[in-house]
């Protein structure tokens, strides 16, 4: 989806920092906090209880900019909510994980969630996100965009 988006476009939403600002509460903040709640109120097992934890403190996916594209929303800020979440969430996801397993587990939990293979799972995110919006660049055109 990043492809599709015009560059001036995602510039401009780069200084929309009110809507920005409000993006990275709701993703960093309010949604970890929502799914500990959640995971705390329900005493869910660790093995759903971390996983609902991971997927509330991982950042905005693609999924996002396809239901703005289907419903031609504003996709030049979700493509940049989602590529400034995926960046931010290199320190923000193992910090939210950190806190909130370490408040609803064991600390043995915390020792066997597999790591490298979470940043490696955001490596490939931002690789896609760069990659697309390299390429929207470079074939700057709206024949491109649509295809």
């Amino acid at each position: 989806m990043s492809a599709t988006v015009d560059i001036r476009a995602l510039k401009a939403q780069m200084r929309n920092t009110k809507a920005i600002l409000t993006g990275i509460f709701c993703q960093f903040i309010v949604l970890p906090l929502l799914g500990f709640l959640v995971t705390s109120t329900l005493d869910l097992e660790p093995a759903m209880g971390v996983t609902l934890l991971v997927v509330t403190s991982s950042p905005g996916g693609s999924y996002s900019n396809w239901w703005c594209s289907m419903f031609n929303g504003d996709l030049a800020l979700s493509v940049t909510m989602t590529a400034i979440s995926t960046i931010l969430s290199i320190f923000m996801l193992p910090l939210n994980l950190l806190l909130y397993t370490r408040f609803s587990y064991e600390r043995d939990i915390v020792h066997n969630l597999d790591w490298p293979m979470l940043f490696a799972a955001l490596a490939i995110v931002i690789c896609a996100i760069a990659m697309g919006l390299y390429c929207s660049a470079q074939f700057d055109s709206i024949r491109f965009h649509k295809m």
